[in-house]
């Protein structure tokens, strides 16, 4: 990638920072019960991070384990960066200003056009800052080395969000190099005229060419009353260029953390205001439970 190209994906100097005032807030709430559905629903919030890090890209994950590891390894005070590893404040002020874009996006690419962004500082500045701890340093090289890394990559397509066959990034199909936009297509087609929604699914091409769909839920086998197409878990594919195939249904995407979102839910539920607000919690956990939506 040129220069001049790389200027179009570099974080940015400013990032827009807005300080969230919560305590002021939560200590307001006279009542404990509103305490602890607050508390709960902000878990439950918290909890979905690593999905929504998974979903972003393949490198989305570790970069944020880095960044939470250098935290953690000099307890916040970011200044002894500096001092502990001879990196100049303008990269550690580039390191933190990439941080804090990472964070508000809850990834590596902007939340609003799909394209990546990445550090101003130089790579070697970057390693010098991880290399403080071996924890930081095995973070550091496993955040470089998986999807896409860190920095920009050769080929400018996947700097993008996209279809696979078209030269960009996805994540939305796991295992799946070879699918294409019109078998996704075609599947989506079948699964909205059979009333499946698709908002909390993956879809993975298999290596025979078969199709399964990744149903994001807290239990890898629901009840079929509890599923939008109760026992209906399997078809043969009728419409070009997916004829023949077999789509499966598979429950339990995410599961570890979709169940721990249904349990916080669950504790929400039990600190609601009124009736309605609990019978719309219970549905909401039954959700992130069952994979229906």
């Amino acid at each position: 990638m040129d220069a001049q190209t790389k200027q179009h994906y570099l974080a940015d100097s400013p990032p827009s920072v807005v300080r969230l005032e919560i305590k002021q807030h939560f200590e307001a709430l006279k009542d404990e019960s509103l305490k602890r559905y607050a508390h709960f629903m902000s878990r439950a919030a918290f909890q979905g991070t690593r999905i929504t890090l998974r979903q972003v890209s393949p490198e989305s994950e570790p970069i944020y384990d880095l960044i939470l590891s250098l935290y953690k390894a000099v307890g916040g005070d970011w200044r002894s960066l500096t001092e502990k590893t001879g990196v100049e404040p303008q990269d550690l002020q580039y390191f933190l200003e990439y941080s804090a874009q990472f964070l508000g996006n809850c990834g590596n690419y902007k939340g609003f056009g799909d394209s990546k962004f990445i550090p101003r500082l130089s790579p070697d500045a970057f390693k010098k800052l991880a290399s403080i701890t071996p924890e930081t340093q095995a973070a550091f090289e496993k955040a470089n080395s998986t999807g896409g890394g860190i920095y920009e990559t050769s080929d400018v397509g996947l700097m993008h969000l996209g279809y696979p066959d078209k030269g960009h990034l996805t994540t939305y199909y796991p295992e799946s190099p070879s699918i294409t936009k019109d078998e996704i297509t075609a599947v989506g087609d079948f699964l909205e005229k059979k009333g499946l929604p698709v908002e909390n699914t993956r879809l993975r091409k298999t290596a025979q060419g078969d199709f399964e769909l990744l149903i994001a839920s807290g239990l890898s086998s629901p009840p079929s009353r509890d599923r939008d197409l109760g026992d209906e878990d399997s078809w043969t594919l009728e419409a070009a260029p997916v004829a023949g195939k077999k789509l499966s249904l598979v429950y339990g995407d995410y599961q570890n953390e979709m169940s721990k979102i249904a349990h916080s839910i669950k504790q929400a539920e039990l600190n609601a205001a009124n009736d309605t607000q609990k019978k719309m919690l219970e549905q909401y956990a039954k959700s992130f439970g069952t994979g229906s939506i």
